[in-house]
């Protein structure tokens, strides 16, 4: 055992029952999945049975186990290469560990459950095709147990229990819906939950109930075990800790508290509990406190380690494990007063990046530095923006995070919660956004953030620290921001007196960074670059394509990483010049070092067909670009696409395909798209990136909007007929085209096929088709979700459309009839927009009562007719410009207000039209801007208002003439830069 405060020394051990030079056929076929790699993998569980036999399970598929209390940890072979979350066992021979993986693009999940009958020497899959990925499983014995996941468009719940040793799993009857991340049950029906932003429910006779408290504000609720019959605990960010006597129903501080301000130097993420015993430790893993009388008095005993810990686990009262980041894991033989480390794969970090966003990270520089050199990386995000408005995605944004940097390469990455962004798009300045982190700390944000800089360089201790560059121009004020403080935090880490309760209270020690850099705007030389085309020859792939798949989990959208990355020295404390080519000149860190993973060499004769690969792969990266800049869309590259895809292997392949087809999108050239998304989907339906390109084609062949922009290019008379005339010939059958497509993702992938982005459009596709009946069986079955959802309520609004009883469960505006045509002056002064009832924007945050706006619509047989009225806000320059209007002009800087139209209702296609305060216009189909539809804005300001008039020729937007009773689906916003 160690003396408390003494460091102990780390050991970094590769083990493998075959011996550590050892290469396992997984670790030949995915370099990701070797050895040196799963050793400083993140571990988030432990679970021992009895003092000797444990396991620990944790990112890149990762199992450890023990037979004799930790004094030998060995890798156990678990033929995946996803997250573990969370494992139970209840017998040294049976176990189940759970975890999963994101989709990119689409950000769906998808559930892993290995299960194991010979203690682990063999790990099966179990089929749980539509389940979310898991966060926590535990077992009551072989047959009965739950887990806890992600909320999906198939179990908005994100809980589920087994009654068949995890064959087959049920969702809760009904209730609310949030994003978990803990939990427990006392037995199948009875428990309670907690989660993302302070979301904390129970869970009684199979249903999930609010439970009665008040709010935890900003902090993620991380960990919750209840012991003996109603008791429980549940511990989170900012050091909280409380307590349940009611089984969940309400939480209260416990009796006692930590050492005064000891609380506050620690995000809590791991507890176990014995009876009255408790222990509780979490980031920094320096201290594990400990209470002997349930939460009366607490000690504090040293660990001789900073990396976080993520999990706790005691046989009895005595023996006790604690794992956590790099692979660690400690052990106890004394109830935890003292602690020993019993292995690791590393001990800090030598790259640290922190940034504003997590679409900041550059994601080719971690491939290259941690991926293929070793270099132990981990990212510190700063900025959250789940508070104002929902991420989007299934499972928490940090998690996707983390797999896009474990997906380079990179150890480990964290985000930091009490730094809540505005959404995108605002462009609010840095005094802005300071003002609203004092709001959320107290009226110290610029203390709060220095102070939680100051701690993650502590804690990580790297030799090198990546972060935004100075920008003087004021085009990135949050990166600005940023970039000062990580240069203040860099010099005030290092310094004993400042924030000393860090080293205190905290357990940590000052820090002195070596080197500090400016990761450039994308393909600015600096003073070192990254070619993202060159090889990287332990991973097997160029740079850049060991970042798409990542940046897919980072990104909605598609976007084609850069071919260059620079990087500017910012601060230096070594006396070697900055190389242009290496970040770590002058720095010294061993292959398995306390920073450096061990590196594996790839044989040889392979190095010779890598570097032909890579050739292939960039020229076929330059005819890309050159694609892109070609009028024609790069139509001529259709005939060429066997050629470029010569000698690729399928995950370059299909890479190449979806940057090919993203290219005719981009360029309006949605046939191509369609045939070159459809190509990836046939050939490499395996891959990730045929997941989005299946919803698109799906989506696409569904649209009503896609088939006017398509097949109904020219501008047609409009006929007094209901509808407009379209030569059949040029038609095809695409709402059968759909549902074809549909039935074989149903077969193939089931996880996809539940998506609601999918299946609304497919639902339209079979009311096109004559299949009513199909249409409403999906909107019944997801009107009758237990939990209340937005797919939810566009499901019963469709619900009501068909039964039109009750009240509409969604907004309506109506869209009156013009009997006579308004004048188009921008004054609103006509006699129909008196008898318009007007839609009231508000913010969801309830921030404009001082500039509100309102959007009016009417409708004759050749127009539809847009009014807008906004109160001008405070501080904002409306003067006029004297520009010339053009199409799709840069609005950016502008007060806007956008209508977004979805004439089938699929929910996922649309027009989208904007109009700013000047009158300018803006445009586009389904996000293609190179549709340029004919239509007529005027604009006029006076009396601290600005108001539009606008008429769209209806026949620019369907050939269905809208008669009474026509329900289009409609979505207003405003945005004005700067403000809100």
């Amino acid at each position: 055992a160690t003396p408390p405060g003494a460091m102990v020394k780390p050991t970094f051990t590769w083990e493998s029952p075959v011996g550590n030079l050892a290469i396992s056929k997984a670790a030949k076929a995915d370099p990701m999945a070797s050895d040196p790699m799963r050793s400083d993998a993140r571990l988030c569980d432990v679970c021992f049975v009895d003092a000797k036999h444990g396991w620990a399970v944790g990112d890149r598929g990762t199992i450890w186990h023990t037979r004799d209390g930790g004094d030998r940890w060995v890798p156990q072979r678990s033929g995946v290469n996803c997250r573990l979350e969370s494992v139970s066992f209840i017998d040294v021979e049976t176990g189940w560990a759970a975890g999963g993986l994101s989709h990119p693009h689409t950000h769906t999940s998808e559930a892993v459950l290995l299960t194991t009958r010979d203690g682990g020497r063999h790990w099966q899959p179990m089929s749980v095709p539509l389940l979310p990925a898991l966060k926590k499983i535990r077992f009551f014995g072989p047959k009965h147990g739950y887990a806890i996941g992600c909320p999906s468009a198939m179990y908005p719940a994100g809980v589920f229990t087994t009654v068949t040793g995890g064959s087959e799993w049920d969702p809760p009857s009904a209730g609310a819906t949030a994003i978990w991340l803990t939990g427990d049950l006392v037995n199948p029906t009875t428990g309670a939950l907690a989660g993302r932003k302070g979301a904390v429910a129970m869970i009684r006779r199979g249903t999930i109930e609010p439970a009665r408290m008040g709010s935890f504000g900003l902090r993620n609720l991380t960990q919750m075990q209840f012991v003996g019959p109603m008791e429980g605990w549940l511990i989170g960010d900012g050091g909280l800790i409380v307590k349940t006597a009611d089984l969940g129903s309400s939480w209260q501080s416990p009796p006692g508290r930590l050492l005064d301000g000891m609380a506050d130097q620690f995000d809590f993420k791991a507890i176990a509990v014995r009876g009255s015993k408790c222990w509780i430790a979490g980031s920094p893993g320096t201290r594990v406190f400990h209470s002997a009388s349930s939460g009366q008095t607490w000690t504090a005993a040293n660990t001789g380690s900073s990396v976080p810990i993520h999990g706790l686990c005691f046989v009895d009262e005595k023996n006790g494990w604690a794992v956590g980041a790099m692979g660690t894991i400690l052990a106890t033989s004394d109830g935890g007063r003292t602690w020993k480390r019993q292995r690791a794969g590393g001990a800090r970090a030598a790259l640290l990046g922190v940034f504003a966003d997590a679409r900041n990270l550059p994601l080719e520089l971690f491939a290259s530095l941690s991926g293929n050199d070793g270099y132990l990386g981990v990212a510190e995000i700063i900025g959250r923006r789940d508070i104002e408005t929902d991420p989007g995605g299934e499972g928490h944004p940090n998690d996707r995070v983390r797999e896009a940097m474990i997906g380079v390469g990179a150890s480990d990455a964290n985000s930091a919660w009490r730094f809540p962004l505005r959404q995108d798009g605002l462009g609010l300045a840095a005094e802005s956004i300071m003002t609203g982190w004092d709001r959320t700390n107290d009226g110290r944000g610029k203390d709060r953030l220095l102070e939680h800089m100051v701690r993650r360089i502590r804690l990580w201790r790297p030799e090198v620290l990546v972060t935004h560059d100075a920008d003087l121009q004021g085009d990135d004020p949050l990166g600005h921001l940023i970039h000062q403080a990580v240069l203040e935090a860099v010099d005030q880490a290092a310094d004993s007196t400042r924030f000393s309760r860090q080293i205190t209270l905290g357990g940590l020690e000052p820090w002195q960074v070596k080197k500090v850099y400016a990761s450039l705007p994308p393909n600015r030389h600096g003073s070192t670059d990254v070619t993202t085309a060159q090889l990287a020859p332990r991973l097997g792939r160029s740079l850049a394509d060991v970042a798409a798949v990542p940046r897919g989990l980072l990104e909605k959208q598609f976007a084609v990483g850069p071919s260059t990355l620079g990087f500017r020295m910012l601060m230096s404390r070594s006396e070697e010049p900055p190389s242009k080519h290496d970040l770590f000149a002058g720095i010294l860190l061993a292959p398995g070092s306390e920073a450096r993973r061990r590196l594996l060499n790839p044989p040889a004769e392979s190095l010779a067909q890598l570097k032909k690969t890579v050739q292939a792969r960039r020229n076929a990266r330059a005819i890309l670009e050159r694609s892109r800049n070609d009028a024609t869309g790069g139509a001529h590259l259709a005939a060429e696409t066997d050629d470029l895809l010569r000698g690729m292997d399928s995950t370059a392949a299909a890479r190449l395909l979806y940057q090919l087809a993203q290219n005719y999108r981009q360029a309006g050239r949605w046939t191509q798209a369609a045939e070159t998304f459809g190509l990836l989907a046939d050939r490499y339906g395996d891959d990730p990136l045929a997941r989005p390109a299946m919803r698109w084609l799906v989506q696409y062949q569904a649209s009503g909007e896609a088939a006017w922009r398509i097949q109904g290019g020219q501008r047609y008379a409009v006929s007094q007929a209901s509808t407009l005339s379209i030569d059949a010939s040029q038609q095809e059958d695409r709402p059968a085209l759909a549902i074809e497509l549909a039935r074989r993702i149903e077969r193939t992938h089931p996880t996809l096929y539940a998506d609601p982005a999918l299946r609304f459009p497919l639902a339209v596709a079979y009311r096109n088709r004559g299949f009513a009946q199909q249409a409403q069986r999906y909107y019944l079955t997801a009107s009758r979700q237990a939990a209340d959802t937005p797919w939810r309520t566009c499901a019963l609004g469709e619900r009501w459309l068909d039964q039109s009883q009750g009240e509409p469960p969604k907004a309506m505006l109506r869209c009156v009839v013009a009997r006579t045509k308004p004048r188009l002056d921008g004054r609103l002064d006509d006699a129909v927009w008196q008898a318009a009832r007007p839609a009231t924007l508000k913010s969801a945050i309830g921030d404009d009562a001082g500039w509100p706006g309102s959007v009016r619509l009417a409708h004759d047989r050749e127009f539809l007719y847009l009014a807008i009225q906004c109160r001008q806000a405070p501080g904002v320059d409306y003067r006029a410009e004297d520009v010339a209007r053009t199409r799709d002009g840069d609005l950016s800087s502008h007060d806007r207000v956008d209508l977004f139209l979805d004439i089938d209702r699929d929910f996922a296609t649309y027009y989208r039209l904007t109009v700013d305060h000047r009158g300018h216009p803006g445009e586009g189909c389904w996000g293609d801007r190179t549709w340029n539809p004919t239509w007529f804005v005027a604009a006029e300001t006076s009396d601290g208002m600005w108001t539009a008039e606008a008429a769209i020729p209806l026949d620019q937007l369907t050939d269905r003439y809208p008669t009474s009773g026509t329900v289009w689906a409609l979505g207003l916003q405003r945005t004005i830069p700067g403000v809100g």
